[in-house]
């Protein structure tokens, strides 16, 4: 008996190993996970429609340097860094993570 058991579970084991995966009509999958400064520039995006006064700010720093834009007319997203434009009509791309502040608050002067 003992002998007539393990023969049908070795049956079911190289039963079981001999099938083909079933690969017949699966696609590729395609994963898209979003980067860091993609996820920054979407933010910056989507709230700076949300700053009602005007004017409006945006401070960045690069390399120890602080800068200051003025008077943004739009803020947009694209493949990972921010495109701003002025009222100037002037248009910038920054590196969301140089970004300090996008704020309708004047940035206070240093002494």
């Amino acid at each position: 008996m003992k002998s007539l058991t393990t023969l049908l579970f070795l049956a079911a084991v190289v039963t079981g190993f001999g099938q083909p995966a079933n690969s017949g009509s699966q696609s590729p999958v395609t994963l898209r996970v979003n980067t860091e400064v993609e996820e920054l520039a979407r933010g910056y995006a989507e709230a700076f429609p949300t700053i009602t006064h005007t004017p409006v700010y945006l401070i960045h720093s690069r390399d120890d340097t602080t800068t200051v834009l003025i008077s943004l007319r739009s803020v947009k997203a694209a493949a990972g860094v921010l495109i701003v434009q002025d009222e100037k009509g002037l248009t910038y791309v920054i590196n969301p993570r140089d970004v300090v502040m996008i704020s309708d608050a004047p940035p206070k002067k240093d002494r």
